[in-house]
């Protein structure tokens, strides 16, 4: 990563000018004391410049010894009056931080999220994209809905704040070696505010976004989310805006609210959380083979990088208002899926050119690929229950009949359901079809024939309240594999 200006030299080059108007006009900032003693006009006199010097610092002393929160309230009008860019400012304060000693040695260190400057030049939204894309490509396997989405996701992290719901990005690999923390070290430079952590308490999260509002890049999360029902509680809650968790503060056991709502990518290896998978765009990272060429990643040799970060700042600035009123046609999705796709789709859909077929094409191609790994026992039963009727074309069914077909669905957990891997039963149907107020009944066959059995009316309402409809944009539903 590049090394932080020197703050004098910055500062010679580009602040005093500025610093003294702003120490002319004001003697606080926000409330904060500020040096007042008046600076007279530089003579070249080497004793004028050294009092300039040194006031410059005090004023730069003072950013540093700031909480974040403090400094982010006064950062942009500070640099105005100083003179400065935001982003020297911000690389200045860095510098001077590293030489403020915290009151109590070995606590951590002061926050620190810089935010991108948006570069100078107007920014073509298909080439950002592009661009993005092939970086991702550059360093990590993915496929190409994979990489498109995430690019998708990178720009909506910049604009998060325009949306209902800011999806979490499941990162997830069957195995380790699939380059999950290589993904997220390509992402903590091309997003802003990045907070990159490999362990993290439900306290700690809620308390920093209300204090930041970081982009959360949560690595590691095997080894401690799925223990944590608070955690993941916190989580699932900053999905949607206005996402916030209540804590006792302070002697008197105040009530207060702390938001929750703020981008977060997660890594881990297996399996996401139900309740997380649902509110997730899923990355699902294989390893590598031999023949698959990538480029090592090197945080000291990643300025393109840096670069691009610089473009998203600028074309999302840009586009605020556009991005703002998007309304994008979701195009047969619905519920959650909506809900997380809403926010990319609009990105592509105010970027143009090929991005919003390829957006709906990533998002049809991810909540297929996804939605057997999300569907619960009950759903999917639904699922592969209404697929029995229709290959059957009947409106009845006894229920030996129903649970043998089920036993030939090679893709399901029915010819193993029971912990000792017997078939599932006819009382274990229904059991299972209990709970959606579905039970079996006698029923009259053709043959003539009265077993016990379902009917397929006594489904209507499950089936429209809990199967998913299997189809692409415009696409009839595709065929169930045949249960006959």
């Amino acid at each position: 990563m590049p090394k932080a200006p020197d703050a004098n030299d910055i500062l010679r080059e580009e602040g005093d000018a500025g610093l003294r108007r702003h120490l002319d006009e004001s003697a606080s900032v926000n409330g904060h004391a500020a040096p007042r003693k008046k600076i007279e006009a530089s003579n070249g006199n080497a004793a004028n410049d050294k009092a300039e010097t040194e006031q410059i610092e005090a004023e730069i002393d003072r950013l540093a010894k700031l909480s974040q929160i403090e400094y982010e309230t006064e950062r942009k009008a500070t640099a105005k009056k100083m003179g400065f860019r935001p982003a020297v400012l911000d690389a200045v304060v860095k510098t001077a931080r590293g030489t403020v000693a915290d009151d109590t040695p070995g606590q951590g260190r002061p926050l620190f999220l810089p935010e991108p400057e948006p570069c100078d030049d107007l920014v073509d939204g298909c080439d950002l994209l592009d661009a993005l894309t092939a970086s991702l490509h550059r360093y990590v396997v993915l496929p190409k809905n994979e990489a498109r989405a995430i690019a998708l996701w990178v720009l909506h992290a910049y604009a998060f704040t325009a949306f209902t719901c800011t999806p979490r990005l499941a990162i997830t690999s069957p195995e380790k070696r699939c380059g999950k923390t290589t993904l997220m070290d390509v992402l903590a430079r091309l997003l802003p505010r990045v907070l990159s952590v490999a362990g993290i308490s439900a306290a700690a999260i809620f308390r920093t976004v209300e204090l930041v509002r970081p982009v959360l890049l949560i690595d590691e999360a095997d080894t401690f989310l799925q223990q944590n029902d608070e955690l993941r509680g916190v989580l699932n809650s900053g999905h949607r805006k206005g996402g916030n968790v209540v804590r006792l503060v302070g002697d008197g056991h105040e009530p207060r609210q702390f938001s929750t709502h703020t981008p977060v990518a997660i890594a881990m290896i297996g399996k996401m959380p139900g309740t997380l998978a649902d509110r997730s765009i899923p990355i699902r990272l294989q390893r590598r083979r031999s023949d698959e060429a990538v480029q090592s990643f090197r945080c000291d040799r990643a300025g393109d990088l840096d670069q691009l970060s610089s473009m998203a700042a600028r074309w999302v600035a840009d586009n605020e208002a556009r991005i703002q009123e998007a309304d994008p046609d979701m195009d047969g999705l619905f519920n959650r899926d909506a809900d997380n796709w809403r926010p990319l789709l609009a990105i592509a859909d105010v970027a143009g050119g090929p991005w919003p077929a390829w957006a709906r094409a990533a998002a049809w191609g991810l909540v297929s690929s996804g939605a057997a790994d999300e569907e619960s026992t009950g759903t999917m039963l639904l699922a592969d229950i209404q697929a029995v009727f229709e290959a059957r074309n009947c409106d009845r069914i006894s229920s030996e009949e129903l649970v043998e077909q089920l036993h030939r669905c090679e893709d399901r957990p029915w010819s193993e359901f029971s912990k000792s891997g017997k078939p599932i039963s006819k009382a274990q149907l229904a059991r299972l079809l209990g709970k959606y107020r579905i039970s079996p009944g006698t029923i009259r066959l053709e043959d003539g024939r009265t077993p016990k059995g379902y009917q397929r009316k006594d489904f209507k309402h499950a089936f429209e309240r809990y199967v998913e409809p299997k189809r692409g944009f415009g696409d009839a539903a595709p065929p169930h594999p045949s249960m006959l």
